[in-house]
């Protein structure tokens, strides 16, 4: 459990490596050991473990059954394909982008300013301010909305002249509207301070009537940046955390080396801003609350009122269908009144119990109606009906003094906190599991360009890949994403913008930007859950000194949160914490888990795999709400945008080219966990998008078998950049990886699944393999068939069927597919299917498993000497079936464990070595060794042992393995794939035979050796670090290498 934990914490540091420099990588290095020797173990005894059920001996019939055999099916795979399902989705879902709902009078004069002058702060600029407010300095002309640096503490400022006319200045009061600003805004009109707003988000606004005045008005913008509370790295390299809440993620600007990555913290006014006319008395926001039990809405208003005595007003309220025809109530009328309630024990009045009209004070006031919705039409993922609410208001005069409207959507999404396990989510009262995506600047960067139809694309084709939900990463964004996810059916979850940690000094301005959040989105009926944190961090990373360190500090902070949240919707479903370090922190436990790419982070592939989970609190269902793999661009992206500097002009550059001349990306640095080096560079883009592929596939469809999985997102969907963060499943111009399909066969809501830990077998051994079934939907379909066949090259070797018990929105093991390994003369591949099948015949799901099936070797035999008689050495023998020989100077191998023996018989060794013999060293120790007058040098892997090592040495021990025979092998003691390697060695004069690396977050330290021999004399020395034990007898391709390596025929 502890180790467990330490490496939790260890992919902090993968996350924020891309964002440091390489000159800088050797302080961060130091940084994230710190991080991954900390002592996290402090809460984890009030967490439980997850392992999988034992599964029941259930067998599926193995007999080959006439008609029954199928065609596989043929599942989209190419762009061409999802292009064309794009163009039927438009389509689709056009009708619900219309606005059947009648055109509002215009009560308001907008301006909206489109660009401004801009520069950075001087030193003169800091001591006169004046000349900032009178445009003195070297400007540059930008356009609005407008976003970049500079990093860390900076000032910068926006000069715009204003034309204001007579007719704005007749309808009584003039505003300044941002949208949003990233991070501080100090606003000044005419020379006059208007106010302030901290943060990137939230809409703000401030009244410059009294400053106004007709035709020329000169505004000022000055905007404020810092390092963040996660932290970020100074000119100097060193880390620091300041007083930004910012998570990680934003929508980037257009610089190769920084604006493109994931994610410099920039600046600017980046959202919409506009000068606005309108009467003084005015309707300042609507939020219209669903409530589904009374089949009414009840509207939330406020109404700001900037005369300097009360107002009477009333309304008329109108609701109709916006994408669709009806008029709910046209012309409502509704008067704010009250009845006076007479407080307990107190004396009695003559206004007790009397009813009486609501005069509005000056500034904001809050309102509260209801209005009824008989029938409503619900809003959900595939029929996202939407209403419009129209509310004129009118002064006492009788006169029209505003109008606004809102979009809303009747549906609820609810969380089960009581019936345990504890937290299923229900979305207008029928469970639903959320499959989706993370995303980080992509859709942000359609609404900066105003690109609406890129943006109604990108919700799209989310929905194409089966998703349900995209998760707004680490940041609320513009409010045109969630009209749109709206208008579309797309779920949102929105985080708070802390990541790691907070300062203590920031903890009231989180709790105001909770509430902010949640103003931001309660309108939405896309939205339906929000977070406080991403990945928090016991004891403040190391740096109690700087952030908040205690569980009972964010305690707190979630409580305080949780009000602000509820006070602004009393509806609304949280999630405290996405990704804890920490754990438990309130609500629904979620973990990241990268595995498959930051190896062994959060628990091992192959446990996952298996159907183990990472521990969590009891008696809760859980979530992940990060995974992925790293899949390179393709190489017209590459090309069309990379710098030349990233990539080879020519054939003789190509030779040494790697994906590490790409700017932060992981893909050299971490490919030697999971494939082999490539020769060029559409052989690197290959192979890393297959990985992504592989990696996607198991932990999507492990998370799909695990019942107790209610929610989970890919990390990432969309590229906002090229290379903005390559973990991305599809580019920046929108074509998919290989992983795109992968997930979106992984996603499909009712889905057949074949597993197994092993995937090579010998002529004869028993095959087996789990079937299961993954349903997402609220029913078991009835008259279901499922196939299932053993193919060699489209031949049909057996298939048979059965009817399935499919579970209700859980998922189901079936039964183990066991039957014996054909015979066969050569390594031979084969392919089991399984096939789901609706009550017409019509393919629902398919499942595939490659299979390789080796023949069966003859009794072995060897002439190997052995250093100790129990121990590694001998179980090797044993699963060889090979006795050892007794005699050193009579055998031809010797097989040494412990170099404390080889130390007491060196010269005998050498002697017998430099007469032709080989002696082979298994699993030396960390240290430093002199073998065969040759210095070795042995070190522990970086982030946990390994799954794979490469073949690609062209060694004749090796050279009949395929790329990815040393991958992902089955232990036979533990009944589990389990990592192979754990220590790599140095050495300068030998010859690689396997090779690996020493995977790091900062420089990438190169190839290692796995296995390497010397020559010396007439024989040579092996060391081999890979752990042969209980892996012979289930791997035949450990089995072969065994006998290569042992000499054995």
């Amino acid at each position: 459990m502890q180790k467990h934990y330490k490496i939790l914490i260890a992919v902090w540091a993968a996350f924020f490596v891309i964002q440091v420099s390489a000159q800088e990588s050797q302080k961060q290095d130091d940084q994230f050991a710190k991080i991954g020797n900390m002592d996290v173990a402090v809460r984890t005894h009030l967490l439980k473990e997850n392992p999988p059920k034992d599964l029941p001996a259930k067998y599926l019939p193995a007999s080959n059954e006439k008609g029954v055999s199928f065609k596989p099916f043929d599942l989209m795979d190419t762009r061409e394909e999802l292009e064309a399902e794009l163009v039927r989705m438009r389509e689709e879902y056009k009708p619900f982008l219309e606005n059947h709902a009648p055109a509002i009078a215009k009560t308001r004069d907008r301006i909206y300013l489109t660009n401004a002058l801009w520069r950075i702060e001087t030193a003169e600029d800091k001591q006169n301010f004046d000349n900032v407010l009178e445009g003195k300095g070297q400007w540059t002309e930008v356009q609005l909305p407008h976003f970049g640096g500079p990093l860390g503490r900076a000032v910068t400022y926006y000069l715009k002249e204003i034309d204001i006319t007579k007719e704005m200045m007749d309808k009584g009061s003039l505003f300044i509207c941002f949208k949003a600003v990233d991070y501080i805004a100090n606003v000044f009109i005419n020379g006059h301070y208007l106010g302030s707003h901290e943060g990137f988000f939230a809409p703000f606004e401030f009244n410059f009537t009294p400053y106004a005045k007709e035709g020329k008005n000169t505004l000022v913008v000055q905007v404020k940046n810092d390092y963040t509370t996660t932290g970020g790295t100074s000119e100097e390299g060193e880390r620091v955390k300041g007083d930004k809440i910012f998570g990680a993620t934003n929508l980037g600007y257009d610089d190769p080396y920084n604006g493109w990555h994931h994610s410099p913290a920039g600046m600017g006014i980046y959202q919409d801003c506009y000068v606005e006319a309108r009467a003084p008395l005015h309707i300042h926001d609507i939020f219209v609350r669903p409530l589904l039990d009374t089949r009414e809405a009840e509207v939330w208003l406020e109404v700001n009122n900037y005369f300097n005595y009360t107002k009477a007003v009333k309304f008329k309220l109108s609701v109709y269908g916006q994408n669709f025809e009806e008029t709910i109530v046209e012309d409502q009328e509704y008067i704010p009144s009250t009845v006076h309630i007479p407080g307990v024990g107190d004396l009695a009045k003559p206004t007790d119990w009397q009813a009486n009209k609501l005069a509005l004070g000056y500034g904001v006031n809050f309102l509260k109606t209801r209005v009824k919705i008989p029938n409503p039409k619900l809003w959900d993922n595939t029929t996202p009906w939407l209403y419009q609410i129209q509310l004129k208001m009118y002064n006492e005069d009788d006169e029209l003094t505003d109008v606004q409207t809102q979009q809303f959507g009747m549906r609820s999404f609810t969380m089960d906190t009581v019936s345990v396990p504890k937290g299923m989510m229900y979305l207008n009262g029928e469970k639903i599991r959320l499959r989706g995506a993370n995303t980080m600047g992509f859709m942000q960067q359609d609404v900066f360009r105003k690109d609406w139809d890129q943006l109604i694309d990108d919700i799209l084709l989310a929905k194409i890949c089966n998703m349900n939900y995209y998760r707004l990463t680490q940041r609320p964004v513009q409010p045109e994403i969630y009209e749109y996810c709206d208008k579309l059916g797309m779920m949102t979850q929105t985080d708070l913008p802390l990541f790691g940690g907070l300062r203590p000094n920031k903890w009231a301005e989180a709790v105001k930007q909770a509430e902010e959040m949640e103003r931001l989105v309660r309108s939405h009926p896309c939205n339906i859950m929000v977070t406080y944190i991403n990945e928090r961090f016991p004891n403040a990373e190391g740096v109690p000194q700087r952030s908040m360190s205690t569980y009972e500090e964010y305690a707190r902070l979630f409580t305080a949160c949780d009000q602000a949240v509820h006070m602004a919707n009393p509806d609304r479903v949280i999630k405290a914490a996405d990704g804890d370090y920490d754990p438990p922190s309130p609500g629904l436990p979620d973990n990241h888990c990268y595995n498959a790419w930051y190896n062994g982070h959060g628990l091992g592939l192959g446990e996952l795999h298996q159907g183990h989970w990472i521990a969590t609190k009891p008696d809760w269902y859980f979530a992940c709400g990060e995974f992925g793999a790293e899949g390179l661009d393709p190489e017209n992206v590459m090309r069309k945008y990379y710098p030349k500097e990233w990539l080879p002009q020519n054939k003789e550059e190509e030779k040494n080219w790697n994906p590490g001349k790409i700017a932060k990306a992981q893909t050299q640095k971490f490919h030697y966990l999971w494939f082999n080096t490539q020769n060029t560079m559409p052989d690197w883009i290959e192979v890393s998008q297959e990985h992504q592929a592989w990696a996607t596939k198991i932990l999507t469809e492990s998370f799909r078998r695990n019942p107790n999985m209610v929610s989970f997102a890919i990390h990432l969907f969309i590229d906002a950049w090229p290379a903005g963060w390559m973990k991305t499943i599809m580019d920046v111009d929108r074509q998919p990886k290989k992983a795109f399909f992968t997930y979106r066969d992984a996603l499909e809501p009712l889905m057949a699944n074949l597993r197994t830990d092993r995937y090579d077998f010998t002529s004869g051994e028993e095959i087996i393999t789990e079937a299961w079934i993954c349903n997402d939907l609220n029913h078991s379909p009835d008259n279901y068939t499922l196939k299932y066949q053993f193919e060699k090259n489209g031949r049909i070797i057996f298939a048979n069927k059965i009817t399935p018990h499919i579970p209700v929105n859980s998922s189901g093991f079936l039964g183990y597919i066991k039957f014996p390994a054909p015979k066969v003369s050569k390594r031979t591949g084969y392919v089991l299917r399984l096939g789901l099948f609706d009550e017409q015949g019509n393919e629902v799901s398919q499942s595939t498993l490659d299979l390789e099936v080796f023949p069966k070797q003859n009794t072995p035999s060897g002439n190997i000497f052995v250093s100790s008689d129990e121990g590694e050495v001998i179980g090797i023998l044993d699963e060889l079936g090979i006795t050892a020989q007794k005699s050193l100077e009579q055998a031809s191998v010797i097989l040494i464990d412990d170099f404390s023996w080889y130390k007491q018989n060196k010269s005998s060794v050498e002697e017998l070595v430099r007469s032709g013999k080989r002696a082979i060293f298994l699993d030396l120790e960390v240290g430093s060794y002199m073998l065969a007058e040759s210095k070795l040098t042995v070190e522990n892997t970086i982030m946990g042992e390994y799954y794979f090592v490469s073949p690609a040495t062209g060694h004749k021990m090796v050279n009949w393995a395929k790329p990815m025979d040393f991958r992902f092998w089955y232990n036979s003691e533990k009944e589990c794939v389990r990592p192979f390697i754990n220590k790599v060695f140095k050495a300068e004069d030998w010859t690689p035979i396997l090779l690996t690396g020493r995977t790091s977050w900062g420089a990438d330290l190169g190839p290692l050796l796995a296995v390497a021999e010397k020559k010396y004399g007439k024989g040579c020395y092996v060391v081999c670090q890979l752990k042969l034990n209980n892996r012979i007898n289930a791997n035949p391709v450990a089995r072969k290498f065994a006998e290569k390596l042992l000499n054995i025929r």
